[in-house]
């Protein structure tokens, strides 16, 4: 990644997370990066692909920090489990980082499950979950793509939720409500 890309995906993860996807603004952003508004668009098309952009890298950050512990776990119900309590956690320490208020949380969670919960690399890892489920005799999936839609689906509906609840009450509705849903994938 070349330098003023990387000023900028910074700059923006600053303006996005402390601000919010509404309230910031390219201009901000080309300033705090130290580079002309336009230099922003020969990396990116527009605020939503930078937005995107800066999503895909924390989601890869978080999978980078799991993905040690993920080689342990052997039973892919376990792995989608663990996939999402990290990414719960992380959540819950950016917003502690970033001293996220409620309302800046509430849209990008929207804004980002919008625009990154149905992404293509969500949908392949959890498609490649079921797959895996499947294999080990777990699960019995039909319809690979359409589950793993409704499963993020149903992780987008709960999120905001998880993130401002007690947390040992969030993990217990997590495992719940994994727990229910593999309940339905199951042989």
């Amino acid at each position: 990644m070349e330098k003023k890309e990387k000023a900028i995906l910074d700059s923006a993860r600053e303006f996005f997370f402390r601000y919010g996807y509404k309230k910031t603004s390219m201009d901000e952003i080309a300033e705090d990066a130290g580079i002309g508004k336009g230099t922003i668009y020969n990396y990116f098309k527009n605020k939503e692909d930078l937005f995107i952009r800066n999503g895909e890298l924390k989601r890869l950050e978080v999978l980078d920090k799991v993905q040690q512990e993920m080689g342990r776990i052997k039973r892919a119900d376990h792995k989608m489990l663990h996939v999402t309590l990290a990414m719960v956690q992380d959540i819950r320490e950016t917003v502690k980082a970033y001293a996220m208020s409620k309302s800046v949380l509430e849209e990008m969670i929207l804004v980002g499950m919008d625009l990154l919960g149905n992404h293509p690399e969500h949908i392949e890892q959890t498609v490649a979950f079921l797959q895996e489920g499947v294999e080990q005799g777990i699960f019995k999936v039909g319809d690979y793509e359409k589950k793993a839609r409704l499963m993020n689906n149903i992780i987008k509906v709960f999120l905001l939720r998880w993130l401002t609840i007690d947390q040992q009450e969030a993990e217990t509705e997590i495992r719940d409500i994994h727990e229910l849903i593999f309940d339905g994938l199951r042989t």
